[in-house]
């Protein structure tokens, strides 16, 4: 049986019931998959069905791979390769130098992900990923040189930087407003100690009848 013509995209929220059903049968976490919609690619047929997709979650230069849901198992492979391909141009278009995946099919091995050295997985296996003491495989895309490395590392300082002026700003505010309700504080008492003394020393001052 021949496969079905489909379109390669992203995700959109149209999509997102059908998704909900491919990740069931797949046996994924729905909830935690349906707030990162937009980190998938599906395979999709000209009627609406979906027949497959597959996650690429970013995080600086370096990909994860993951939450693969494909339908119909003679058609896998067809489908797997053509969600692979649309990744390949997602992650080069965001100038990615790494591919990570806990995916467990033969397929990856054979676009060249591979294993490495527990202590490199450590060191460069981005937290938000996962557990680095898990079952990882990883493709390296293009180099990653000095120039590219120090560029990323300066963007973190700036943003570090950037959150150090602001938080600053924010605690400046905070005492000017503070120090401006005492003074408002301090000129309310006194004003009310003034017409208090005026109010005793002559009381007909405040008699509506005078």
């Amino acid at each position: 049986m021949s496969i079905p013509e489909c379109t390669l995209r992203r995700a959109t929220v149209d999509d997102l019931e059908g998704l909900k059903v491919l990740w069931e049968r797949a046996n994924l976490q729905v909830l935690d998959l349906e707030r990162r919609l937009t980190e998938f690619q599906i395979a999709v047929t000209e009627s609406g069905e979906l027949l497959g997709a597959l996650g690429l979650q970013i995080d600086s230069k370096q990909g994860k791979i993951h939450s693969e849901a494909l339908t119909t198992p003679e058609h896998q492979d067809t489908i797997r390769e053509q969600l692979w391909q649309r990744i390949l141009v997602v992650a080069r278009n965001h100038g990615l130098v790494r591919l990570w995946t806990e995916e467990s099919s033969p397929f990856w091995t054979q676009q060249g992900f591979h294993e490495i050295d527990a202590d490199d997985v450590q060191k460069k296996l981005p937290a938000r990923f996962g557990d680095s003491t898990k079952h990882w495989h990883v493709l390296q895309l293009r180099e990653e040189s000095a120039t590219t490395l120090s560029l990323e590392r300066e963007f973190e300082l700036f943003q570090a930087a950037q959150k150090e002026s602001s938080d600053r700003m924010m605690e400046q505010a905070k005492r000017f407003k503070a120090v401006a309700y005492s003074i408002l504080t301090v000129a309310v008492l006194v004003a009310g100690y003034f017409v208090l003394r005026l109010f005793i020393r002559n009381p007909a001052i405040f008699s509506p009848h005078r």
